[in-house]
């Protein structure tokens, strides 16, 4: 049998680290996506693929060329993958301000984990001094949602529910004696608030201050 080999889905974590060194090349193969939240998003959905195996290096491209390793045959199933000129350049403008924006996002996060009153309002996510994230949104456990929701909406300020299911009640795996209720009661309650590189730091700022009056 061959050796298995393991894959890190790894969206936003090739700019953050863990005990000073990156997260990105813990398993053979990492993962990352372009979708335009992330830190490399552009318009549209591809991604990307990372190993340092040279053997790996050449599967990885067949599979990503229709699994071809000239125009034909096909040595493997692939997918068509592969961005449009336009996808191109957004992508190779954001590398080069990559840092900066990631600084940005450290800012940010900065100013919602202390303004925001966590007595009445949100439960912010965890921190390790061993961790710096990349923060492609910032995650909360929020009193009052829909409240806050709407109140942020009025002023233009967007916020997301990603997962208002857990696994266990998805459509597509459902397993009613299976119980989640931890879950089951995180996903009513948190809220995702966007943290862009671009942003004014007053606009945090506005997001903290609303949520500590709608609490």
């Amino acid at each position: 049998m061959g050796k298995v080999q393991a894959f890190e889905r790894n969206c936003l974590y090739y700019v953050a680290t863990y005990n000073g060194g990156k997260l990105c090349i813990i398993a053979s193969i990492d993962t990352t996506s372009f979708f335009q939240s992330k830190l490399l998003g552009f318009h549209g959905d591809d991604g990307a693929m990372f190993t340092s195996n040279l053997d790996l290096v050449k599967v990885l491209r067949q599979f990503a060329r229709h699994g071809q390793e000239k125009r034909t045959p096909s040595m493997r199933v692939g997918v068509n993958s592969g961005a449009v000129n336009l996808q191109t350049a957004i992508l190779l403008s954001k590398l080069e301000i990559l840092d900066d924006e990631f600084f940005v996002r450290q800012r940010i996060s900065s100013v919602y984990d202390e303004e925001l009153d966590v007595q009445s309002v949100v439960r912010p996510p965890l921190s390790s001094y061993d961790i710096t994230s990349a923060w492609e949104q910032y995650t909360a456990r929020v009193q009052n949602r829909h409240v806050a929701k709407e109140a942020l909406k009025v002023v233009g300020i967007p916020t997301a529910v990603h997962y208002p299911l857990p696994l266990n009640r998805l459509p597509s795996v459902p397993h009613s004696s299976v119980t989640l209720s931890r879950r089951d009661k995180t996903v009513n309650a948190v809220m995702s608030l966007s943290i862009r590189g671009y942003t004014d730091l007053s606009v945090p700022k506005d997001v903290v201050e609303l949520f500590n009056c709608v609490a």
